[in-house]
């Protein structure tokens, strides 16, 4: 993909076989946007199509060759929300933030900037590959603007043309497009000697040592700089005598690394459904996804479950 100026290298690279991706507003036409409140707080989930997915999923597998930093957790194949925290094991102080709807604030024009100065393309390919993992509101098929709307108002959200929030492409994009701006809170990080990782739009800093509001605010200015806001909500920070949450993974005062309490609660609830009703794909799939998330924190963790939920005999 490096220096790549060719249209027919990026065709067979990506297997495109309808030239219609190549214009912006088709692409758009092939994602659904809409507000999830599944969850009990509203998400913009943007859904792209499945021939679109599989075209960023080999993009994506593309991207996660490119060499990053070892503390970035964003999408990189072989490492886990498990393995960012077990970065700060040990460390008596922690300190973590979340940038606010990170996806949709990351405009175009970055993303566009990634792939034509970082990885160097001819301005056609870099527009196709920004075509196809961002989205223009205002052109692809939306149920129900007023909702969006209101969603992108409460959130600050200027950017109606930006990184899509569903794609393959995504996480490693949010770390790629936004590099300069993290490079910076790196080189802060280094001189204040506190360990810093990165999971998507989940900054978490520790130290063995009191972090200073100086360093704090110095963050927050490197992060409003670049266009982007914080999780008031989600700011925290912990100190030595209290157990520490970070990405879902619980670090002990002790500093022995734990799963969560309510990913444990999930698990037993779902293997009970699931005893309901063996035959249930939808359930053992769920149930297959919670153990293997809790086997990231604790490998060893619930033997005899995780034998009932990958059984052989059901095909899922």
């Amino acid at each position: 993909m490096y220096q790549l100026k060719c249209k027919k290298v990026l065709k067979y690279l990506l297997k495109i076989s309808d030239n219609s991706v190549f214009n912006q507003w088709y692409v758009a036409s092939l994602i659904e946007p809409y507000i999830d409140i599944s969850r009990g707080k509203p998400r913009l989930i943007e859904p792209p199509s499945l021939m679109l997915k599989s075209m960023q999923t080999r993009l994506k597998n593309m991207l996660g060759t490119i060499d990053v930093p070892i503390n970035v957790f964003s999408g990189i194949k072989g490492r886990s929300y498990a393995q960012n925290a077990q970065w700060h094991k040990g460390n008596k102080f922690v300190y973590k933030i979340d940038l606010t709807a990170f996806f949709p604030s990351i405009s175009r024009e970055r993303v566009y900037s990634f792939f034509k100065e970082k990885l160097r393309t001819s301005p056609d390919i870099a527009e196709f590959l920004t075509n196809i993992t961002t989205v223009n509101l205002d052109l692809s098929n939306i149920k129900s603007m007023e909702e969006i709307n209101i969603f992108l108002e409460s959130k600050n959200i200027t950017t109606r043309n930006h990184l899509i929030s569903g794609a393959p492409t995504s996480q490693i994009l949010s770390y790629l497009a936004n590099q300069d701006m993290f490079n910076e809170i790196q080189k802060l990080s280094d001189h204040n000697n506190i360990t810093m990782t990165i999971y998507v739009d989940d900054l978490t800093f520790s130290s063995t040592d009191h972090i200073s509001n100086n360093f704090k605010q110095e963050i927050f200015s490197v992060i409003r700089k670049y266009g982007y806001h914080i999780s008031n909500k989600k700011v925290k920070g912990y100190s030595k005598f209290y157990p520490k949450l970070i990405t879902g993974v619980i670090i002990s005062k002790d500093g022995n690394i734990a799963v969560k309490n309510s990913l444990r609660l999930k698990t037993i609830n779902e293997l009970n459904t699931l005893k309901q009703a063996p035959q249930n794909t939808t359930s053992r799939k769920r149930l297959r996804g919670l153990v293997t998330a809790t086997r990231q924190v604790e490998p060893n963790a619930y033997p005899s479950i995780h034998q009932f939920a990958f059984d052989k005999k059901y095909k899922v």
